[in-house]
């Protein structure tokens, strides 16, 4: 499985259902159906984008841009991102400044505006943890090998190394308002000033 597959897969599977338990559905049933190289491939190009996406730039308008965000869940809101499909996701990721103005993230907060509480349906919820796990699930139900091994694999064939916690390694000091303000001129206009941290 290529990358264009990969993406392929995430894409239709959106245009193939209605809600978030369906699309699961969705997909694993296809990736059960697939070579096992396949299904190695689609947790590879997962990994890759979990990885391209694991930037501090991202972190900060992720914080800023989603409605009580937490550092834990930064990892599920990449899968989600990843399941908005590959022409949102290389946009944030080349410049995170416009998470702000992807469609979805703006519902998000007139949800929050509306409600004045975090009260997300699974379909409404910016976090996509479920994802991850679905090549898992293929996997071991043909082979009924530890969900380890498919990891190892799927790791090995990425080529990322050591550099999987490269961007953790090196976290900067906080940013600056001035900083802030020239990352992120959209998230800034879109608050009227610098915004507080992040809700726990």
């Amino acid at each position: 499985m290529d990358e264009d597959a990969f993406w392929t897969l995430i894409e239709q599977s959106s245009r193939e259902t209605s809600t978030r338990k369906a699309r699961l559905r969705w997909l694993e049933e296809r990736l059960s159906a697939l070579p096992l190289d396949e299904v190695i491939d689609f947790q590879k190009w997962l990994d890759i984008c979990e990885y391209r996406s694991n930037t501090w730039n991202l972190w900060v308008a992720y914080h800023a841009s989603v409605p009580l965000g937490s550092d834990d869940g930064f990892l599920y809101f990449r899968r989600w991102l990843i399941s908005l499909g590959r022409e949102t996701f290389e946009h944030v990721i080349t410049d995170p400044d416009t998470l702000i103005e992807v469609p979805e993230v703006l519902h998000l907060w007139k949800l929050a505006r509306r409600r004045r509480t975090r009260l997300w349906t699974d379909e409404e919820d910016p976090e996509f943890e479920s994802l991850g796990y679905l090549a898992y699930k293929a996997y071991t139900k043909r082979t009924g090998l530890e969900l380890a091994t498919l990891h190892e694999q799927a790791f090995a064939r990425t080529g990322l190394g050591e550099d999987w916690n490269k961007m953790r390694d090196e976290q900067p000091s906080p940013i600056t308002e001035e900083e802030f303000a020239c990352r992120f001129p959209r998230i800034l206009s879109y608050w009227g000033g610098m915004p507080g941290p992040p809700a726990e």
